[in-house]
């Protein structure tokens, strides 16, 4: 069995199931997914709280999956996460982590002030906004073996010279650039901004990534468990 953990969409456990016929993928959120192209015979979705225990055997799952879950997680229930998932696994089952660092690197003044509201915001929610620095330590104390963690710099900006690393860059900055104008109430209303000086920041912001060369870290802990 295959479980993807806050599956949100549920697309990556529909690519599993499509690759893996054969396994049996189960996504877990609080909702399950609204839509999807089309289902599997292998495929199934469970409403539950990641927070409570999960309803899942013990040692019935292969393999468990998350994903960019870290800014919605409270930082008291990531030992509990993390000993459900040791739970489930069968002996020799294995977990992969996907998550990014909450701030940004290289980051020039305004981006600062951006990290440092989000940053104030997540002391308010009980996040801990540097939970990646600390996760791998978090994983083994769980009890997991082989834990490995592996970092990718993707650019923000089209400030590298090398060309892939420059498409990768834009697209990183148009990522980020939609996303801010999605929050633009948010901000407006918090930060007391009118509309135009807000869409002012945002364009010193987006000059500020090629000119401070920003970038987003990308972090992913593999684990095993072995008893």
């Amino acid at each position: 069995m295959i479980v993807d953990v806050g599956t949100g969409n549920g697309i990556w456990a529909w690519e599993m199931a499509n690759e893996f016929p054969s396994c049996q993928v189960v996504g877990i959120d609080r909702r399950k997914p609204s839509e999807q192209i089309s289902r599997c015979s292998n495929l199934s979705y469970i409403e539950a709280s990641i927070f409570e225990p999960w309803p899942l055997a013990d040692n019935s799952v292969h393999f468990i999956f998350q994903r960019n879950m870290g800014q919605d997680i409270p930082k008291e229930k990531w030992r509990f996460i993390l000993t459900e998932m040791h739970r489930v696994l069968r002996s020799g089952g294995e977990i992969e982590l996907l998550e990014p660092d909450l701030w940004h690197h290289n980051p020039g003044p305004v981006q600062q002030a951006f990290d440092k509201f989000f940053q104030d915001l997540c002391i308010e929610m009980s996040i801990n906004f540097t939970f990646t620095e600390s996760l791998q330590q978090d994983i083994q104390e769980v009890g997991f073996q082989n834990v490995q963690q592996h970092s990718l710099d993707i650019p923000i900006g089209e400030w590298p010279q090398d060309p892939e690393l420059k498409q990768f860059g834009f697209m990183n900055k148009e990522i980020r650039k939609s996303f801010l104008k999605n929050r633009k109430p948010f901000y407006t209303s918090k930060w007391g901004f009118t509309s135009d000086k807000f869409d002012i920041v945002l364009q010193e912001l987006m000059d500020e990534y090629d000119e401070y060369h920003g970038f987003s870290r990308f972090n992913c802990w593999t684990a095993k468990k072995v008893m």
